[in-house]
């Protein structure tokens, strides 16, 4: 007992309950009498390791009885659907995956060529390419391109019509230029970690409620009563996870076996001298115990009970495939596929079933600097037969139409060769998707018409660093439609910055057999107004900035045309710095706001008066509200009455007693949430109903740009 008092002040800062402390000391006396003193001594030390009172603050008052094991959520009845990523991590060299080919005479394959270095670079000869139908890419007289040799499963699943690429795709903030990529792009590009981390996000500004694509998906998922699972192999991913607050917990698995609670001399098999007492200092606690050290203890017991049961559900899983190769199996990458199809197998199994799983594989290696050709020799073969193998397993199991695996890397690299034959770190790449229900045999997006190093080529940045057309939210906006998230707000959820590509999205039609989905807000009339602003310093928008713009130009817009939010898309484009010519020492950036209407608003619905009202608003906004000490550049008022509201740059000295004469607009019912927390300061009082002409009972505002918000009133524009 003394020396568990000392243990207990030593590990737990004296919290040890006392009831936990008789649990210890009758572990102790057992172990001792039935193994010796020494090993009485070394399960204390190993139990004291496991109370939930070492591992948080919190003190524990026990019930007496056994904690209950957290029910598994049921299974709906919705078609299971998974999603398995391999991730190639080192940022693999995708040009060298899909390759131009020289049939009928295509220009481009010698461009590639000589790019990559000519006969003693790292270009792949034609004879270490297999021939696709290559016509999908639109590229004039370039009908046929290559696949790696090493990667004939690729070919054969393309050719089945069941795989498809995706041409030149990386992370974006927003669709930029060559120009422009270096002040668009907020982040460390070109950096192995933070590239996979914005890869696997897909959240450029994060603004989601959790870190990774895949567990937004299953939190909108779960949502709609769905059950669901997230499992990464080998390696962890932030990819999978979800927001917190769902409670939900990604599994990390080895190939190697499934973790357990587990102790070599009495936590296995038949021996089980350890489970009373571990299952006693985590038992049930009262309503006035700590939080955190009940949640220690309910993990601890859930995961304990989920490993012990999902071991002997995968013991009774039996494969069609075998998945050994003669090539070595680098990272197991093989063995990690292996598991991903048991557990896929187990799907109805698990728990009380699974409606949707997403999985991460993770192969490494590919950071070609140096002899890039035998990088790609080595590793391969090893993902080629782990590809080839999930691929027949799926279609033993006859499930290929429900799963859908997704194969990328943190970023491409650059099309020339450095010194020691090898490329560098570059940033748009060529990945691959297949799967049962996959719409294959093509090539989505824009495959590079030059791979010319010069400032002429409108992609290329220089070190032949390819500037990426499609981002990764275009990808994953048409995946989450296959997987069951279709309502607009929920793949805002998912996608927190696809508004800022605009249109610029694949849908699940265009990537599924089975898709139907459109992009809401796409598809019918585009209109572009001016955006600008004088600020104190030469600078672009940044791209909160342009974000927040955008979002008052839909949510006004909704108000002036009468249409749901949801019906217009908004993004920035096409800024320009320059001094301004209307406040001296001020600089004026200005750019376009892209609107996009979808398709089925009728064409002469979209007034111009309208829209340019409603861009008005937005750069009023803009200048209060958005951008630091900016001033709005006012159009000049034009020769005869137009019927809309003017935007005036400030308000007048004195406000107006009563309603004025001046045209009104409403405010748009969303800004006022959006506004919440702004506060302007004025030394106008706020009782008055009356605010420089607002009229805030009725909702309607008198043409100003003035916002207030000592007693929470605000107008728009």
């Amino acid at each position: 007992s003394d020396k568990i008092n000392d243990l207990s002040t030593l590990m737990t800062a004296g919290r040890l309950s006392d009831d936990n402390k008789q649990v210890l000391v009758d572990a102790y006396n057992y172990f001792a009498k039935a193994h010796g003193a020494d090993t009485g001594e070394r399960v204390l030390l190993q139990l004291m390791s496991a109370l939930p009172e070492f591992h948080t603050w919190n003190t524990v008052r026990k019930t007496g009885l056994a904690r209950s094991i957290t029910p598994s959520p049921p299974k709906a009845s919705n078609t299971y659907k998974a999603i398995v990523f391999i991730n190639l991590f080192g940022g693999i060299d995708s040009f060298n995956v899909l390759t131009p080919h020289s049939n009928g005479g295509c220009y481009l394959y010698d461009d590639y060529f000589e790019a990559r270095g000519g006969d003693v670079g790292v270009g792949l000869t034609l004879d270490e390419i297999l021939p696709i139908d290559g016509s999908s890419a639109g590229i004039n007289g370039c009908k046929t391109f290559g696949v790696n040799s090493l990667l004939p499963s690729l070919k054969d699943i393309y050719d089945e019509g069941r795989g498809l690429f995706f041409a030149n795709m990386g992370h974006l903030h927003k669709p930029c230029t060559n120009k422009n990529w270096l002040t668009e792009t907020r982040t460390d590009l070109f950096s192995h970690h933070t590239m996979k981390a914005e890869a696997h996000r897909v959240d450029a500004f994060k603004e989601g409620d959790g870190p990774g694509v895949l567990g937004r998906m299953l939190d909108v998922l779960e949502d709609y009563g769905l059950a669901v699972s997230a499992t990464s192999v080998n390696a962890h991913s932030i990819m999978i996870d979800g927001s917190p607050t769902t409670g939900r917990l990604s599994t990390a698995m080895d190939t190697s076996g499934v973790p357990r609670v587990y102790h070599r001399e009495f936590l296995k098999g038949n021996q089980q001298e350890l489970r009373l007492f571990l299952e006693k200092l985590h038992s049930e606690t009262q309503e006035n115990s700590g939080a955190f050290s009940n949640q220690w203890s309910q993990s601890f017991i859930d995961i304990w009970n989920k490993t012990d049961t999902l071991v002997e559900t995968l013991r009774g899983i039996k494969l069609s495939t075998d998945f050994s190769s003669k090539a070595p199996d680098i990272d197991d990458i093989s063995k990690q596929m292996k598991l991903v199809a048991e557990l896929i197998a187990a799907k109805d199994q698990r728990g009380n079933g699974v409606n949707r799983d997403v999985f991460t594989v993770y192969m490494g290696g590919f950071d070609g600097h140096s002899e890039l050709k035998a990088t790609m020799n080595n590793r391969l073969p090893a993902l080629d037969n782990a590809i080839k193998k999930f691929w027949m397993e799926m279609k033993a199991q006859g499930i290929s139409e429900r799963v859908t695996v997704v194969i990328g890397s943190e970023f491409g690299r650059t099309t020339t060769m450095n010194s020691n034959r090898g490329s560098d770190h570059g940033w748009g790449g060529n990945y691959f998707a297949f799967g049962g229900d996959i719409k294959g045999g093509r090539i989505l997006g824009e495959y590079p018409l030059s791979f010319t190093d010069s400032p002429d080529n409108p992609i290329n940045l220089g070190r032949g660093r390819i500037l990426p057309t499609r981002s990764w939210d275009a990808l994953w906006f048409g995946v989450a439609q296959w997987f069951g998230i279709n309502e607009p707000t929920d793949l805002d959820q998912v996608l927190p910055n696809s508004q800022n590509f605009g249109c610029d999205l694949f849908t699940d039609s265009d990537i599924f057999v089975s898709g139907q989905s459109t992009i809401s807000g796409c598809g019918g009339v585009v209109e572009t107004t001016d955006v600008s602003l004088n600020i104190p310093e030469p600078r672009y928008l940044t791209g909160k900035e342009q974000k927040d713009i955008c979002r008052i130009a839909v949510l006004s817009s909704s108000k002036q045309l009468k249409i749901n939010p949801s019906d217009s898309r908004c993004y920035i484009s096409n800024q320009v710095i320059q001094e301004s010519s209307s406040v001296p020492g001020s600089y004026e950036v200005s750019g376009s706001a892209v609107l996009n209407f979808d398709a089925y608003i009728p064409k002469e619905y979209i007034d111009k008066k309208k829209v340019n009202s409603v861009a008005a608003a937005a750069r009023a906004f803009a200048a209060d509200f958005v951008v630091a000490d900016a001033i709005q550049i006012t159009e000049a008022p034009s020769s005869s009455p137009t019927g809309e509201p003017t935007i005036s740059p400030q308000p007048t000295s004195s406000p107006t007693p009563g309603p004025t004469e001046s045209p009104t607009i409403e405010i748009p019912d969303q800004c006022l949430s959006i506004l919440d927390g702004i506060r302007v300061v004025s030394s106008t009082s706020s009782s008055s109903k009356n605010f420089y002409g607002i009229d805030i009972g009725s909702g309607i505002a008198s043409a100003g740009n003035f916002f207030f918000d000592s007693g929470s009133w605000v107008v728009l524009g």
